[in-house]
């Protein structure tokens, strides 16, 4: 019989994980698995838990928020063996990486698509050659919303909540003299926000990255939002959003590459699929190119490929 684990944060979004967790477990055994079920009691607990288990498992499955999901990638990232396919089933206030990935929100369906679906590559991101992420590393305007909102409030409001803290930043916008060098940009300017992502939502709102996104090119979608001068830069950028053509905006960088470096003199604090990433002067990114594999839905032969 195969094993599954079951990594969850009971504490994510609104708690609702509980009233479905019967009906997972029930889900998951109907598909012939002998289920473990391990909730995590501190940040770093369900890492720690599944890197000591390397090899134990055939699956792993894991709720919660965005963070609860970088911390079973992250394990998986270090087995030396073979890399068990992961499952998500979303718990958090936004869940963006679940958006790119089709997985539905209602926790009992999604758990359905694991147990019959079938695993996908995915690329993966690495920070300084170092710690990995899913689906975005940021720094600048927002990017302290996710971690500096309590979870309570959090749990109260979800996805308002981190628009609410959104909304609050807009009137202390900090710019940040970077030099950005990549094989496809090289420039030195002022920053207020910037981001290298895989994913088609950000914070919820999808369009932020561009289109065309596509989860195994082993290619970023590469944001940069330069310093905010006149109410005019702001509606241009607006509408450049809006209308998700940035070429015709001037206080905007968007463009796709699989290795960047953002040096500065100052340490900027960065995010990590939502979660603080430290403080840096120096930040290299790179792309793994489908490192790790995602169990998703069974699709159609003519729709193989992900977006």
């Amino acid at each position: 019989m195969k094993k599954i684990v079951f990594v969850l944060n009971p504490h994510s979004g609104k708690a609702l994980i509980k009233n479905a967790l019967l009906k997972i477990i029930q889900v998951f055994s109907e598909a012939g698995y002998d289920v473990t079920v391990y909730p995590t009691k501190a940040p770093l607990d369900g890492y720690e838990y599944l890197k000591k288990r390397e090899g134990q498992y055939d699956v792993l499955v894991c709720s919660g928020g965005d963070g609860t999901l970088n911390e079973v990638v992250r394990a998986v990232l270090e087995y030396q063996g073979d890399k068990p396919p992961i499952g998500y089933i979303p718990s958090g206030s936004t869940n963006d990486f679940a958006t790119s990935l089709n997985i539905p929100k209602d926790m009992v369906r999604a758990a359905q698509h694991i147990a019959a679906g079938e695993p996908v590559q995915c690329d993966i991101g690495r920070a300084n050659g170092e710690r990995s992420f899913n689906y975005v590393a940021a720094f600048g305007a927002f990017t302290e919303v996710s971690y500096a909102t309590p979870q309570h409030l959090k749990n109260l409001l979800g996805h308002q909540a981190y628009v609410l803290e959104g909304v609050k930043s807009l009137a202390a916008l900090k710019p940040y003299k970077v030099k950005v060098t990549s094989n496809e940009l090289q420039v030195e300017d002022s920053f207020v926000y910037g981001m290298v992502s895989n994913t088609e939502s950000v914070g919820g709102m999808r369009g932020l990255a561009g289109t065309g996104v596509d989860l195994q090119d082993g290619l970023f979608e590469v944001t940069l939002i330069k310093e905010i001068k006149n109410p005019m830069e702001v509606q241009q950028l607006v509408t450049a959003f809006l209308s998700k053509n940035f070429e015709k905006c001037d206080v905007l960088y968007s463009f796709k590459t699989s290795k960047i470096t953002f040096e500065s003199e100052e340490a900027i604090k960065w995010t990590l699929d939502g979660e603080y990433g430290g403080e840096w002067k120096e930040m290299r990114l790179e792309v793994e190119p489908r490192a790790i594999e995602f169990i998703i839905k069974k699709r159609k032969e003519k729709t193989k490929k992900l977006n």
